[in-house]
């Protein structure tokens, strides 16, 4: 076979699509090759052999490289900085002898056996790119891809060569899939940290993204809803540093209770800017309970809904207010409570209310109109029965959502510590939690209270030889961490205090000092003080410290109140009403545990129960 290696005129090349292996027309990775050309030149011959006419080629191996260059020629463009014309020198290599099978098989094999280079090569030859002085743009520009994918690209070619080797020799791909746990390395802070979690990981036997996350501190579901709910861009704005997940969205946050409290403090926002369209009442779905979205009745608005160019502005002002421009969210709020007036009546706005929904991964939806059980009822029977004494105050019911979280996650704490009781516990809360919505403060179900749980599945028949060949000690042992686990006295209604009749002797059985100890260590007093209102704070340092200094307390600001409660009740040993243990010995008394009504119902339940009936009778 006689072969010539030459230039050929980009204008004396033609197609040969009778032996052209590529029959069908692939725009994929085009740009990607033209950017190639435009900026490095050809990167290959083509292979050609004599045309019909002389002095003419048809080509048998190149058909994209050669559309490529004549798309350069159309546009005027270059490679390689020679501009791209008719007589623009292509490098052949020339098959004098080529019949139509022998080029046919040629076409095949430059398709079939060339060998794809291993992701981890590739990025690497990014990598070393910006080494050499480019940027991210200059190298994205160089090879038609997006910037982000280039930012990417060279966060993977950047990490130990511990790591692109394990990938390269398959070794994370024996636990999953290996470009996941590779990406899962570009969270490390250092080198050395990659390093340490990856021998760590190999020696563990546990190689596999969501455990080299997590040794990051990734995979935070916490982090990931607040994220979702207030934005990276408002916890950076407040001062807050973050590993930025480029590939997802397990972020890492320096600060965690910083960007709690982002979130927190864009869930105000969002509340103020309700109360200020003028609803009646405002809430987040977690103070309202579980079933006031199927089952309290919803007022419907009138014509007048966002412009199109309203909704952009909203988008663009929630933008600005999330990073904290100043004077913003009263232009939002004054522009959401026009809309609102075009669409509800003074007469809905004072009967209904609106409700910040929170979905479960961070998801945010406003949702107005709602309209409480027995508004009406209540309206007529307060004109009926004249004046009544005021209530007591009460802490929100959110806040006493996360206090009773508190108390059950300090008595898993002690319990586990408890085997008899922990057995007891178990068995306990096995007979009796069979129904949906029993009181048990024990609930067998695998769920609990756990927000994490266990990789390892392990089987009936594993599980069973190994408790088998346990003492009966370590059998106590093993009972009271799964009772533990299984603790669940979570209350969505300040109604219902966490140690009531049902909890009240399972904390009385653990030993005073632990569950003491765990309460205390479970208590967040920022958050208490922080959420309650003042009578509350003044409340807790007249039992913690004395009464002259609750007369002084009064005179406070809630800033100025609640870090003079900080520095002066928590080391005092005081806990909150719903976090006293009937072993509780610290200051204030214990509240008193009436025995429950046999009738007795959860509130959200009697709501259901009275709207229900409500219904039958309007039927």
């Amino acid at each position: 076979m006689t072969l010539q290696t030459r230039t050929a005129a980009l204008a004396d090349l033609e197609l040969d699509d009778d032996i052209n292996a590529r029959r069908h027309r692939n725009d994929e990775g085009i740009e990607e090759l033209k950017a190639s050309i435009r900026a490095h030149g050809l990167a290959q011959s083509l292979r050609v052999r004599p045309a019909e006419r002389a002095g003419r080629f048809r080509i048998v191996a190149g058909s994209r490289r050669y559309r490529v260059l004549c798309e350069l020629a159309t546009s005027g463009d270059s490679a390689a900085g020679v501009p791209v014309t008719e007589e623009f020198p292509v490098p052949v290599i020339i098959g004098y002898e080529d019949d139509d099978q022998t080029a046919r098989e040629i076409s095949q094999a430059e398709n079939l056996i060339r060998l794809p280079q291993h992701e981890a090569d590739t990025y690497e030859t990014f990598r070393e790119l910006a080494d050499r002085g480019l940027d991210e743009g200059q190298i994205a520009s160089r090879f038609g891809i997006d910037p982000k994918r280039v930012k990417r690209m060279l966060a993977l070619g950047r990490l130990s060569p511990l790591i692109l080797d394990a990938w390269r020799s398959g070794v994370l791909d024996e636990r999953g899939n290996g470009i996941e746990t590779v990406r899962a390395f570009t969270l490390a802070p250092s080198i050395e940290e990659q390093e340490r979690v990856f021998k760590k990981l190999t020696k563990d036997r546990n190689l596999h993204n969501h455990a080299v996350m997590r040794a990051f501190g990734g995979a935070d579901e916490d982090i990931k809803k607040w994220v979702k709910i207030a934005g990276l861009d408002a916890y950076k704005a407040a001062g807050g540093a973050v590993t930025t997940d480029l590939f997802g969205d397990d972020h890492i946050v320096a600060d965690k209770a910083l960007m709690h409290r982002v979130a927190e403090e864009s869930i105000q926002a969002k509340l103020d800017g309700l109360t200020a369209e003028g609803w009646s009442w405002v809430s987040t779905n977690a103070g309202l309970g579980y079933y006031w979205e199927h089952s309290w009745k919803r007022e419907k608005p009138g014509d007048g809904k966002a412009t199109a160019d309203e909704k952009k502005l909203i988008k663009k002002l929630e933008k600005a207010a999330a990073k904290g421009t100043e004077g913003i969210a009263g232009e939002l709020a004054r522009l959401q409570a026009a809309i609102v007036g075009r669409q509800w009546t003074p007469d809905q706005l004072a009967k209904a209310g609106a409700v910040v929904k929170i979905g479960y991964y961070g998801d945010v939806e406003i949702v107005r109109g709602v309209v409480k059980p027995q508004v009406e009822k209540k309206a007529a029977a307060a004109k009926s029965e004249g004046p009544k004494e005021k209530a007591a105050p009460t802490i929100s019911n959110a806040l006493h959502q996360r206090l009773s979280g508190q108390a059950t996650l300090a008595t898993r704490a002690a319990l586990q510590r408890e085997p008899r009781v922990g057995l007891v516990a178990l068995l306990a809360g096995f007979m009796t939690h069979r129904r949906m919505h029993a009181d048990s403060p024990v609930r067998v179900y695998h769920e609990g209270f756990a927000k994490e749980r266990g990789e390892d599945k392990e089987t009936f028949a594993s599980a069973f030889g190994r408790l088998s060949a346990m003492t009966d000690a370590e059998l106590f042992a093993v009972a009271a961490g799964c009772a533990g686990e299984a603790v669940h006295m979570e209350r969505y209604h300040n109604g219902r205090m966490p140690f009531d009749h049902d909890a009240a002797p399972l904390a009385a059985a653990i030993d005073a000092n632990r569950m003491t100890a765990a309460l205390q260590e479970s208590f967040d007093a920022a958050d208490y003080f922080g959420g309650a209102s003042k009578p509350f704070v003044i409340q807790a340092i007249r039992e913690a410290i004395n009464e002259d200094e609750a007369r002084k307390a009064d005179k406070m600001k809630k800033a100025e109140l609640v870090t003079f409660a900080l520095a002066n009740v928590p080391q005092t040993g005081w806990l909150p009403p719903e976090l006293r243990a009937p072993t509780y010995s610290g200051p204030g008394e214990v509240p008193d545990l009436a025995a429950p009504d046999p009738d007795e119902h959860d509130p959200d339940f009697d709501e259901i129960d009275e709207h229900s009936e409500d219904e039958l009778e309007d039927a």
